[in-house]
């Protein structure tokens, strides 16, 4: 084999990484990338690359040329799987630890400084870090494993950890690795599972850090699929296999059999359902050979019991296969998939159901017991006319003798109870007479007797082909086809006499005493957004939102402002949390957000402007336009560059907002860099300066004046503007800020004021406490740049404010009393303290000093014009304009 490297380093590095490569020219650059782009720097990258037919090898050699932290290792032949080249990277390492890489995946920036301060903190033989797919998938056993930081556990206590078998997201000692002559199996695919399998039970202990490591590439559709994804092949299920046997052996030798129930879970709820998941696409061939290797390998470690605790079809599925029963496999399968089987064989005795396996004779109803029924019905062609509804339906179940079965539909008066039941069907025609309705909203039920047994069905949306907008009327009573807010279908039955109505309205509140009032205007609103998404998007239409619909600031407003005094054809939308409360230039109308009147504006405009995000409350329509200028130069890590990964939750929230945007508003190149990854943004980027930031530059006396008026600040008075930022692991924070204000209030001479300008989410917390006469509580005060114009001295910490008041070239406190708890919860994308604007203090008494001694600042004006050229060296007064000369008609 070959090997190269530039290796100056003189004692062997902390951290060994191995990195496989076969056939990556795609991703092999972006895999190195990602370890050259490392917080931590203490380590080497052996790069082992599998004879690859591709440009793979020459892209690695190109790659690491002069980067002495990487070698690579070209084997002679390709061996056919991962195990022989990690193995051959671990013969060529000499740090204290190893973790490896695949050639088409990437780490996470600060992986390995999460991962080496983990291990070393807790002492543990090994550590695992989250993995994030990139096709989203959801893995159900990543919540249970990685909710919470484990430390120095061990698998006997917590098994769970079986179900994460890779090895690319751990980091281990190499000591632990040597002790046991850990390696990975060659000649054999999966390798992962004996090998991890193994390390689990060897560690004294091992822990978990709930922190992302790992980006594992699924490419859903490639030419050439990964080992891992070539199910259809059987030799893939067979090494599947091969691996759990090995596993079983050493469980055995080792001496923990008692564990085997746990492995075999993992076996069977992640390993096995892969395979059952895709029985259907299987040729004959591959089918027979699948059962016959699975009833051996159930036989070797398992009995009937051990699908019990299973969910139903699992337990179902996997008793059948241990059985050897294929006929009522194969039919299994098709039921759940709701396709005919070949055999009737759901039985019952009373209201107790199970799935039949073919020797009727066998005691197996307790394993092959079903909750209800699987019941497949579609509706198609409905019309509404005064007397009648109707529409076509096909209903079926499964594996039941037809003859067993009937079918009944009911309309129910959900406020009276009243009910309707449908004519004698006539062939798969439903019809009802509607002359006997009364009012009330008419959800549509299917009832199936079985046997005896009632089985009721409420009719979703989902199961109609077609739902058309109906509406007829006489001269009682209107009659509407709806959805509720719950996706349930009902005929809506309203009076039309005035009379009528106000009878109607007190009747409901007699009869309907527990039901909340806002339940029929939740039907309204759902039935009303349906309508309005259907009316045409008007194209002059411009939606603006800041922070939520809190404030009438930031970018947003002076867009706005710019727009409203040049493009008069256009028409101008505000959402507001109150918008009673807010007073704004302009001929723009003002909504409440959230309200069905915003709504409305939202799916009808073609432009929406915000800064923060607001696609969660209306799904784009293809015509619509999203501006997102966004509220700051980013300095702490966001998105999924945090160095905690929000939950799926809040990152699937996340996509909605990423997905929707069509143009994102920049300050600087460097933010841009930073946007693109941190949000996975692909779109466009508009490279104009903040809009916001334009008053900064043009510094309109008018404002200043605005301001100083309002708070009856003297012209002669020097304004210290105290910004702190909010943090989130801390709702209380404001409270060592009003300790610090009241320090400052009392050593600042008398010529001085002081602008206390918190976070919006914790201005409500202060609004009722006193301050010191000195001391002006600003935190109400909607637009932060109009308070930047009238200071004299920033104080802040790790906010965005920084970036923007440094434009005016004035000084800046940076307070910093909680750096290293801050750097280790939230992370930031430079290090603070060498590009700082102004001095960082990790005390109020240091602060205080720069604020009573003005001259100390003399020192850091070189800093704070390399602090504008780096970040505002594009602001130029005109953003506003450039952002609507690029987006706006």
């Amino acid at each position: 084999m070959m090997v190269s490297r530039d290796n100056n380093t003189i004692k062997p590095p902390k951290l060994s990484v191995v990195v496989i490569a076969f056939n990556n020219e795609l991703y092999i650059e972006e895999a190195l990338e990602s370890l050259n782009e490392q917080t931590f720097k203490d380590m080497e990258v052996v790069v082992v690359n599998d004879f690859s037919s591709d440009r793979t090898g020459e892209l690695i050699d190109q790659y690491i040329e002069g980067k002495p932290m990487f070698k690579a290792v070209h084997l002679p032949e390709n061996s056919g799987g991962c195990s022989t080249p990690r193995n051959t990277g671990i013969a060529h390492t000499t740090g204290d630890y190893v973790m490896f890489l695949d050639g088409d995946d990437w780490y996470t920036i600060d992986a390995c400084e999460k991962m080496v301060a983990a291990i070393e903190r807790t002492g543990s033989d090994f550590v695992a870090g989250q993995v994030i797919r990139t096709n989203t998938y959801e893995i159900w056993y990543h919540k249970q494993i990685y909710s919470i930081e484990r430390t120095n556990i061990n698998i006997r206590e917590f098994s769970m950890l079986l179900f994460d078998s890779l090895s690319v997201n751990k980091i281990y000692k190499r000591s632990f690795l040597d002790k046991h002559s850990l390696r990975f199996p060659e000649g054999i695919h999966y390798e992962d599972i004996f090998f991890t399998g193994q390390a689990y039970f060897l560690a004294d202990s091992v822990s978990i850090i709930p922190e992302p490591i790992y980006y594992w590439r699924v490419v859903e559709n490639a030419a050439v699929k990964s080992i891992t994804n070539r199910r259809f092949d059987f030799d893939n299920f067979k090494n599947r296999i091969i691996a759990h046997r090995l596993f079983d052996k050493f469980l055995r030798e080792n001496g923990d059999t008692l564990y085997q129930e746990h492995k075999n879970n993992k076996f069977l709820r992640h390993d096995l359902k892969l395979y059952t998941n895709d029985y259907l696409l299987f040729d004959e061939d591959y089918k027979e050979k699948f059962h016959e290797l699975t009833y051996a390998y159930l036989h070797e470690v398992m009995d009937e019991y051990s699908f019990m605790k299973l969910p139903e079809k699992e337990r179902i599925m996997y008793y059948l296969l241990y059985i050897g029963d294929r006929d009522a496999f194969d039919d299994f399968i098709r039921y759940k998939n709701g396709l005919p089987t070949k055999v009737n064989r759901i039985m019952n005795r009373g209201s107790k159901y199970y799935f039949c396996a073919s020797d009727i004779d066998g005691n197996h109803e307790k394993f092959l017991s079903m909750e209800n029924l699987e019941i497949q019905y579609q509706i198609s062609d409905i019309e509404l006319r005064e007397e009648v509804f109707s529409f076509r339906s096909d209903v079926k179940a499964e594996s039941i003798p037809a003859e067993e079965l009937s079918y009944n539909w009911v309309l129910k008066n959900r406020q009276t109870g009243h009910t309707l039941s449908s004519d004698t069907l006539q062939d798969t025609i439903v019809k009802f007479n509607l002359s006997k309705m009364s009012p009330g909203n008419y959800y549509l039920f299917l009832y199936v007797s079985h046997q005896g047994n009632l089985h009721r069905r409420l009719i979703k949306n989902s199961v109609i082909e077609y739902l058309p907008n109906l509406m007829v009327k006489d001269s009682e009573l209107s009659k509407a086809l709806f959805v509720n807010h719950k996706n349930s279908f009902a005929i809506k039955v309203s009076p039309q006499k005035p009379l009528d109505k106000i009878r109607w309205a007190f009747t409901r509140r007699r009869k309907l005493k527990t039901e909340q009032p806002s339940t029929i205007q939740k039907a309204f609103t759902a039935y009303s957004k349906k309508v309005f998404k259907r009316l045409p998007i008007r194209s002059n239409w411009v939606l603006f939102e800041s922070h939520m619909g809190k404030q009438y600031s930031d970018s947003p407003k002076y867009i706005y402002e710019e727009m409203y005094k040049n493009k008069t054809n256009y028409k101008y939308i505000w959402s507001f949390e109150d918008p009673d409360r807010k007073e704004l230039p302009g001929p723009a109308i003002k909504v409440k957000r959230n309200s069905l009147k915003h709504y409305y504006y939202l799916v009808r405009s073609k432009y929406w402007v915000d800064n923060q995000g607001i696609a969660h409350l209306a799904k784009k329509r293809k015509e619509q336009l999203y501006v997102q200028t966004w509220h700051g130069t980013p300095l702490k890590r966001m998105g999924y560059d945090q160095k905690k990964l929000p939950g799926e939750k809040e990152l699937s929230k996340l996509k909605i907002q990423t997905d929707a945007w069509d143009y994102f508003v920049s300050p600087n190149a460097y933010s841009t860099r930073i946007f693109k990854k941190a949000f996975r943004y692909g779109g466009e980027i508009i490279e104009s300066g903040y809009p916001r930031n334009d008053l900064l530059v043009t510094k309109p006396d008018s404002v200043s004046n605005k301001v100083k008026d309002l708070y009856k600040i003297p012209a002669q008075k020097r304004v210290i503007l105290f910004a702190p930022t909010f943090r989130d692991w801390d709702p209380n924070s404001f409270q060592k800020t009003l300790q610090d204000i009241n320090r400052l209030s009392r050593e600042a001479d008398e010529n001085t004021v002081v602008l206390l300008r918190l976070h919006y989410l914790l201005s409500s917390k202060i609004s009722r406490i006193a301050m010191p006469k000195n001391v002006i509580n600003a935190s109400d005060y909607e637009d932060i740049q109009e308070l930047y114009l009238i200071s004299d001295v920033l104080i802040t910490d790790y906010s965005s404010v920084m970036f923007d008041y440094a434009l005016l070239k004035r000084p800046i406190i940076l307070y910093c009393y909680d750096l290293e708890e801050y750097l280790s919860r939230r992370g930031m994308y430079f290090d603070l303290a060498e590009l700082a604007p102004g001095p960082v203090c990790r005390n109020i008494d240091d602060v205080i000093y720069y604020v009573n001694n003005p001259e100390s600042f003399i020192g850091y004006k070189e800093g704070l014009n390399r602090f504008v050229s780096e970040f505002g060296n594009i602001e130029d007064g005109q953003a506003s304009r450039k952002v609507i000369d690029r987006v706006f008609d």
